[in-house]
């Protein structure tokens, strides 16, 4: 070792510089920095133990024993030496671990923290800060003992006992070739990465843990081949260091450097076919046609979004390989999908449309590929998650200017082109006894319509000329206090038979109605409050299994109901709402009638909407909207829900307060068709908007189409990185169009240009040298010796 890599790159960058490399003079080893990165990379400490004789270069009165266990932490900036918890130094820029005398036995074992598993490393071993908070560890050691740690792990050292021996021997010169161009364009420090080539420490003698048998196969070949590297004449005459460039199977055909990158190299000019490395890598990735499983609802995505996901994610479909490239594919689809919108938070890939491949006319492998397919978005706005879905969803607003009006629409809606045969009609300004006549009002096939106290609205009185039967009863829900003797009068003056279903409270007109009903086995409990929505999303439920309604005012159920259900035979009652909707005393008073009760509410007026359509589901295909602050509107809305044994969902008007933690109850509620009870000051647009999201409409399909192409951006070397290099093996591949999938048949494992590991050890077994096996691989190259070139 006759001077440090520093020194050697400088010179070899200045000869480089000055006229070529026949200006830079001669030495027989080196010393080569390597960064640890690849099994250690960085850490906020690392632990080592000297194997022979070794000291701190920064004190050397700081003794180091050999077999004991020490640390390097980082403290305040600064790097400390430790034993146990014995601080040796402290406050140091750099810990340097160097070996009295260059010797096999004076190697040292590092471990990352808190692990057991040794990495042997000969030489001096430097740590140094990386930022702040964290360690990067450095080894030094002569360029040909690095050789031996590199070339057993790009090659498989068995080889040398197989025919494979002047293969080695190929492998040394190309690796001591490679990294040799690399210094020489002033790289004064390598890593252990295959951004300059694998490197695994001290691995090739007896003494390290992790040796085997066939690493004397790789040692002899790095001392057999000894300081020899790859040069060629460069346009000027000078000569040049070759990149020398490898990879595990070319597929039967040696690449281009400028066709899978972009520059050209002089020693790499010619593409040619490789008889000796045909079939030695062989591959398949398949992707499916179509990725989301049939049972997957794009009108309620929010049932299957988070727990359904592509079938390429499942390898027991397609293998693992054939995931990890569709799940890296997917992540960058996601990226670009954000960079156009950044609302966007995940996606679905609904299918893969095509897969189509051009290739290069010289050597056969890909040139450009391009992918076709569909997915769907979710988007995140203000914290809330929601479904990008179709324009034009199936959904209809019922409104009118005003509570009466929109009434008349949704009775409209409900009857259809038919006669209704029957009307309910309620106080349009207190809705509780309506609410309950919504039952009675789907037992005979009627709307139910809402009136002022004195006087009949002129859109009620044209509805029941134009689309009611001629002397049909109408029941009046309530005393004369709710509608008027005037209004009962102007009915019967048009010809329609009425009858008044009215108690003296509220309570006991909604038994009143429960009688006209007739079947009471089972019943529901609603409150009275004009301000609670609670019963509405129940009604359609009530209605549809003709559950009467009874109404519940005050602290306590009154006796002439609980009589009234007694004597009913009553054996259950669902009470809707929580505890202050209907009191605790209500239950214990149905308990001690022999009336089983039990309770649906949520913490507010939604929740308790979205409960109830949970425990009474209705199965319809319809779906009602309404406004959980003003339900006036969605009264109406029961008899048309029942109608078509639908849900009745109670949502906020505001738009940012929709239920996101609730879109899986949502989305199992969602339709064909969303009914939306009430004008823009009950139900706005944006509500609308937002809900059509998630109900009345399906998922929005988006295209994508990308291009990966040679010379272009993005080329694709990037189509072979975002898949990983070791499932896309190579560019070498066939795209097979079958039924249900697009399989990539390649053959070869790496880009393919210079030598190729498989066709030089079948090279070597056929008898050629290591000096064939290059001239193969490489154009107009020579075989020199460093010495001619480092001082």
């Amino acid at each position: 070792m006759r001077i440090l890599l520093k020194g050697l790159a400088m010179l070899l960058f200045i000869g480089v510089l000055a006229g070529g490399a026949a200006n830079v003079s001669a030495a027989d080893d080196f010393t080569v920095k390597v960064r640890l990165t690849n099994n250690l990379g960085t850490n906020t400490s690392f632990d080592f133990i000297p194997q022979g004789s070794s000291q701190l270069k920064e004190d050397k009165t700081v003794k180091l024993e050999k077999g004991t266990r020490y640390q390097v932490q980082v403290s305040s900036g600064k790097l400390v030496l430790k034993k146990g918890s014995q601080t040796l130094k402290s406050g140091l820029n750099t810990v340097t671990i160097e070996p009295s005398v260059y010797s096999k036995a004076n190697n040292i074992h590092l471990y990352k923290p808190g692990s057991q598993t040794i990495h042997p490393y000969l030489g001096t071993i430097l740590f140094r800060m990386s930022g702040t908070t964290k360690i990067q560890p450095v080894n030094s050691l002569p360029f040909e003992d690095y050789l031996k740690g590199v070339v057993p792990s790009e090659s498989p050292a068995s080889w040398g006992a197989s025919g494979g021996m002047e293969s080695l021997k190929a492998q040394a010169i190309a690796a001591r070739s490679y990294v040799f161009s690399k210094m020489s364009q002033s790289t004064l420090e390598i890593d252990d990465t295959t951004t300059f080539q694998v490197y695994k420490g001290f691995m090739w003698d007896p003494l390290s843990p992790h040796y085997k048998s066939a690493y004397e196969y790789t040692n002899r070949a790095v001392d057999e081949t000894q300081g020899q590297i790859l040069t060629y004449k460069k346009a000027d005459g000078q000569k040049g260091f070759v990149t020398a460039y490898f990879s595990s199977s070319n597929g039967g055909q040696t690449e281009l450097p400028e066709q899978y990158w972009s520059g050209k190299l002089p020693y790499l000019s010619a593409t040619q076919k490789d008889e000796f490395d045909t079939k030695s890598v062989l591959w398949k990735l398949n992707w499916l046609k179509q990725q989301l499983p049939a049972t997957a609802d794009l009108m309620a995505p929010a049932t299957w979004w988070n727990t359904t996901g592509e079938l390429n994610l499942n390898s027991a479909l397609v293998g693992e390989q054939s995931k990890t490239t569709f799940t890296n594919f997917k992540k960058d689809l996601l990226k670009k999908a954000k960079a156009q919108d950044s609302t966007v938070e995940s996606i679905k890939i609904a299918s893969i449309n095509n897969i189509q491949t051009e290739n290069f006319s010289n050597t056969g492998k890909v040139q450009s590929i391009t992918l076709e397919m569909d997915y769907y978005i979710r988007n995140s706005k203000n914290g809330a998650l929601n479904f990008d879905m179709a324009a034009g969803a199936a959904s209809k607003t019922l409104a009118g200017k005003d509570r009466y009006d929109t009434a008349v629409e949704i009775a409209k809606e409900t009857a259809g082109t038919e006669k209704a045969p029957a009307i309910v009609l309620g106080r349009g300004d207190v809705p509780a006894d309506a609410l309950a006549g919504t039952v009675l009002a789907h037992k005979h096939g009627a709307p139910v319509l809402l009136t002022r106290n004195d006087s009949l609205p002129s859109s009620v009185e044209n509805f029941l000329e134009q689309q009611t039967v001629k002397g049909a009863t109408v029941y009046l829900l309530g005393g004369t206090s709710a509608i008027s003797e005037n209004v009962e009068n102007e009915l019967n003056q048009k010809g329609f038979q009425t009858k008044r279903l009215a108690g003296k409270t509220r309570s006991e007109t909604s038994l009143l109605i429960a009688k006209e009903i007739g079947q009471m086995q089972t019943v529901l409990f609603a409150t009275g409050n004009d301000n609670s929505s609670d019963a509405l999303s129940a009604s359609a439920y009530a209605a549809a299994h003709q559950l009467p309604i009874i109404i519940h005012m005050g602290d306590k159920s009154p006796e002439a109901t609980l009589s009234f259900l007694e004597n009913q035979s009553t054996e259950k009652a669902i009470l809707i709402g929580g505890t202050t909707a209907v009191p605790e005393t209500v239950e214990t008073a149905l308990f001690d009638r022999g009336i089983l009760s039990n309770r649906i509410s949520g913490k507010d007026r939604v929740e308790t909407s979205l409960e109830i359509n949970r425990l009474l589901p209705m199965n319809g295909k319809n779906l009602v909207v309404g406004n959980a602050h003003s339900f006036v509107d969605a009264l109406a809305g029961s008899v048309l829900a029942a109608k078509t044994n639908s849900p009745i969902l109670m949502l906020h008007p505001d738009p940012e307060r929709l239920p996101a933690e609730h879109m899986e109850q949502i989305s199992k509620l969602t339709k064909d068709q969303a009914y939306y009870l009430g004008g823009e000051s009950v139900i706005p647009a944006a509500l609308k908007t937002a809900s059509n999201e998630y109900i009345g409409s399906s998922l929005k399909k988006h295209q994508a189409i990308i291009t990966y192409k040679a010379g272009s951006s993005p080329n694709m070397t990037a189509f072979r990185t975002l898949m990983g290099g070791a499932n896309l093996k190579s560019v070498d591949f066939d795209v097979v169009d079958t039924a249900d999938r697009f399989v990539m048949d390649g053959s070869g494992f790496g880009h393919g240009i210079g030598m190729s590991q498989w066709g030089s050890y079948n090279r070597s077994k056929a008898g050629h040298s290591a000096e064939q096996i290059l001239n193969f691989y490489y154009q107009n190259v020579s075989i020199e010796h460093t010495s001619q070139f480092v001082k």
